[in-house]
């Protein structure tokens, strides 16, 4: 049950948010062997800065159950340049914090999935 969302000062229209976001979440998808259907992705505006810029940047968080932790680079570089891509946010102006959480911790459709 990934769920990745980004947090960027980039002012995107719609369609490019949508665009954005469906494109991670195939990646996430193939790069966590899970379903693209269990994948959730989500998008804020926000004002804020990076290096004492307000240039384009981005907070991303990948939440999920059981990553890999030694996975976290490659999930790092194939995240950053897929965003890069469809968002044109450089790669050194993008921060990813992964978090495993237990499953115990995460409900779906009315059930804890531990």
């Amino acid at each position: 049950m990934p769920r990745i969302h980004v947090t960027s000062n980039l002012s995107l229209s719609d369609a490019e948010k949508s665009n954005a976001l469906h494109t991670l979440s195939q990646a996430v998808g193939e790069l966590l062997n899970k379903p693209e259907r269990a994948v959730m992705t989500t998008w804020t505006t926000a004002k804020m800065t990076m290096a004492g810029t307000d240039a384009a940047a981005a907070f991303v968080e990948l939440r999920t159950l059981r990553l890999p932790a030694d996975d976290t680079e490659r999930l790092s570089k194939e995240l950053c340049e897929r965003l890069s891509l469809t968002a044109e946010i450089r790669s050194d102006r993008i921060f990813i914090n992964f978090i495993d959480v237990d499953p115990k911790n995460w409900g779906w459709d009315g059930k804890v999935l531990s």
